[in-house]
């Protein structure tokens, strides 16, 4: 027979806990101001900090947001919120040349599965509000501001195809994480009109409906963009 340790839970944790079960149930609904800090003192027989401390992870979970008032309202986390939550450990990790590198790989994974999954299923509106991006990126060459913020919209449109909140979180914040990659890889001769080049391929890909080449495109687009990073980057050093 195997069993596993038993965890030690703080007191804290427990009135998280039983914090969160009421708001998963319905016995508290979003937008229901919670008790007072005596009232849950009370409540729960424990001291204010470790009602301060349960709150606080409940918060961080975005199952509660601080009123105006200063009394906690009850919420319900959004995909965006949970994503919110990594930011810390993601810049942390890509502090470090290993983590920057995993991140790089993972966003390439996940918009070549993106764009695969948008070849499959886009409708004629998503055809045309993904051609309406690619030629605002177009319009945008020779201006790097432009351009950039034109870059994230074309592959923020892939990702919105299907509407699943999952992925447009995940992108957004893997854009935002990568900020970096971007500016320092735009700084390279010759990327815009190559990124550009590589916009219209997955375009196409998607446009006709073709998963496997719109996978395809979008893995060398990245694939390049990871080079070229390289090169900003040693050039920058010189």
């Amino acid at each position: 027979m195997e069993f596993k340790s038993v965890r030690r839970r703080k007191v804290h944790e427990d009135v998280a806990e039983q914090i969160e079960r009421q708001i998963l149930s319905g016995g508290l609904e979003e937008g229901d101001r919670l008790p007072s800090e005596r009232n849950l003192m009370e409540a729960f027989n424990v001291g204010r900090p470790a009602v301060r401390e349960a709150l606080l992870l409940l918060q961080r979970s975005g199952f509660v947001e601080v009123s105006n008032t200063g009394r906690p309202i009850v919420a319900r986390p959004t995909t965006t919120k949970v994503v919110e939550q990594l930011s810390g450990s993601a810049r942390f990790l890509l502090s470090t040349k290993d983590g920057e590198r995993a991140f790089q790989d993972a966003r390439r994974l996940f918009e070549a599965a993106i764009a695969r999954n948008a070849a499959e299923i886009a409708t004629p509106q998503d055809i045309e509000t993904l051609e309406a991006a690619l030629v605002a990126n177009r319009d945008g060459m020779g201006d790097t501001a432009a351009f950039e913020r034109t870059d994230v919209e074309f592959h923020l449109a892939i990702a919105k195809i299907g509407n699943n909140p999952v992925f447009t979180a995940l992108h957004s914040a893997i854009a935002e994480w990568l900020t970096n990659q971007r500016a320092v890889s735009l700084r390279v001769k010759g990327v815009e009109a190559s990124a550009f080049e590589s916009h219209e391929k997955i375009y196409q890909a998607i446009a006709s409906h073709e998963p496997e080449q719109a996978w395809q495109a979008m893995d060398q687009h990245l694939r390049d963009i990871m080079q070229r990073f390289e090169e900003g980057s040693h050039h920058g050093s010189d």
